[in-house]
């Protein structure tokens, strides 16, 4: 949760408008992507946006990044703000300067982020798992999960739109959360994900 605003009230219908908007652009440019971390927890066990979510979470896939960086016009024109972030150290099989995330924001009047927040992070494929990082240079936390959770991906209806998440989403989310039948509203992504793994991508299961 990277956010300084919650997807309730107000921030609802904006966040519903652009995870579909986003997700258009994505389809039309055939970039591959699934629904994830709290957004696809939401979604599963509750069938709406947690209200206590401060962002919006889709995963996209390194062999699109340049169809990513092209898409970025569009989603401008759709009315964000688009932001990109990079890899900010070599740690593979991460490379320093690849696209690591884009996010995307709300707008507030012409030039100003509104208070609705995408992460679209970009996850690389390696030796049988989906590595990504996030944080930057602060808080820099390295996760992965195994492939097939990406591999195998199928139409999840909500809200009127289909969109693409994990066939095994429950398994997924057990992956990532442990418990995740519980609400859970204070989550750190640096400590509490059970995907985050050390440089020799053994995973740091509790």
């Amino acid at each position: 949760m990277s956010g300084k605003h919650t997807l309730d009230g107000q921030n609802l219908a904006a966040a519903l408008n652009m995870l579909e908007k986003v997700t258009l652009i994505f389809e039309e440019a055939d970039i591959r992507y699934s629904i994830t971390a709290g957004t696809l927890l939401g979604i599963v066990r509750e069938n709406r946006l947690l209200p206590w979510d401060r962002d919006l979470d889709l995963r996209v896939f390194y062999p699109d990044s340049e169809k990513l960086i092209r898409s970025i016009k569009k989603i401008r024109k759709a009315g964000y703000i688009v932001r990109l972030r990079y890899q900010e150290k070599e740690d593979p099989p991460l490379k320093k300067g690849d696209l690591r995330i884009l996010k995307i924001y709300s707008r507030r009047k012409l030039f100003l982020k509104g208070d609705v927040m995408m992460d679209c992070f970009i996850a690389t494929k390696d030796n049988g798992m989906y590595v990504w990082s996030c944080g930057g240079d602060r808080k820099y936390t390295k996760k992965a999960v195994p492939a097939h959770f990406y591999d195998d991906l199928e139409e999840l209806s909500f809200e009127g739109k289909n969109y693409t998440a994990p066939v095994e989403r429950e398994k997924y989310l057990e992956y990532r959360y442990g418990d995740w039948q519980t609400p859970q509203q204070k989550w750190r992504f640096t400590k509490d994900d059970l995907a985050i793994i050390a440089t020799d991508h053994k995973p740091k299961r509790k």
